[in-house]
């Protein structure tokens, strides 16, 4: 155990500094060979997905979760307000198995935190709240991930003569520290604002505040055609380990959702 240096809580001197293991040893597939090209999962990692309305980002969020039980036995928790009602039928389709392997997924590897009204007797539901939840969660459950899909139906809280801008920040901060905590790879889907609608989405049209870019550890744009998608990895912090920038063409199955990747489809800009 590191001790710190003179009873000061949190300095050291560089030889006994805490670290974390290579990642190497941590990051694992998403589940699709040429997606790995551009971004991959690691613990504590902390991912921002964007794109237009009707794009597709929630399916494939939830693609990614399917997978990743399947590749690598995650758990997975969910807090998702607008998907709620129909998201069993959703991820059936998309998890695309027998009746055992998806109900074991559905009994054992994946959660719902509920956001209907009925549940919290008025109680307000800010970020706090969502992040205390999931690490009730995390302790009972062994959870893996943690996907907040979108950030725009939380309820916000802010400070007394916070700013949005500054609100935001410390909310993503909140984020991030969760998953340094738990080691769960943290999920966040976010609409951009209106003002994107003619033009190309960046992370930075997400409420109208660069913390999206700076604080996430990979960020992803995806772009719908009519039974396609593009995943453009935009921001990779952890390069070349979680990817690179780039992206993946994706078919898209327009009666299941089920995303399958295009042979020679992922390439890194």
């Amino acid at each position: 155990m590191n001790v710190p240096r003179h009873g000061i809580p949190g300095y050291f001197t560089l030889a006994t500094l805490p670290q974390r293991g290579p990642l190497s040893e941590t990051v694992v597939s998403t589940g699709w060979d040429e997606l790995d090209h551009v971004f991959r999962i690691y613990p504590s990692q902390f991912v921002v997905i964007t794109g237009k309305p009707g794009s597709g980002k929630s399916t494939f969020l939830l693609n990614l979760l399917c997978n990743l039980t399947r590749r690598n036995n995650y758990g997975h928790w969910l807090y998702v307000p607008e998907n709620e009602g129909t998201i069993i039928d959703k991820m059936e389709l998309i998890h695309n198995s027998d009746a055992a392997s998806w109900g074991k997924f559905a009994q054992s590897k994946c959660f719902v935190q509920s956001a209907s009204d009925e549940h919290y007797n008025d109680q307000p539901r800010p970020i706090e709240v969502i992040l205390d939840m999931a690490h009730r969660a995390w302790r009972v459950d062994q959870i893996d991930t943690v996907s907040i899909d979108p950030w725009n139906e939380l309820e916000q809280a802010r400070l007394k003569d916070e700013s949005h801008t500054d609100y935001i920040g410390r909310v993503l901060r909140l984020v991030k520290r969760f998953g340094r905590e738990t080691g769960c790879t943290m999920f966040m889907v976010a609409h951009p604002t209106k003002a994107s609608n003619d033009r190309e989405v960046h992370l930075g049209d997400i409420e109208a505040s660069q913390h999206w870019w700076n604080k996430c550890d990979n960020g992803l744009v995806i772009k719908r055609e009519k039974k396609s998608a593009t995943v453009v990895s935009i921001k990779v912090r952890e390069q070349p380990m979680a990817g690179a920038p780039g992206h993946c063409v994706f078919k898209v199955d327009p009666e299941t959702g089920v995303f399958s990747e295009q042979q020679g489809g992922g390439q890194v800009i």
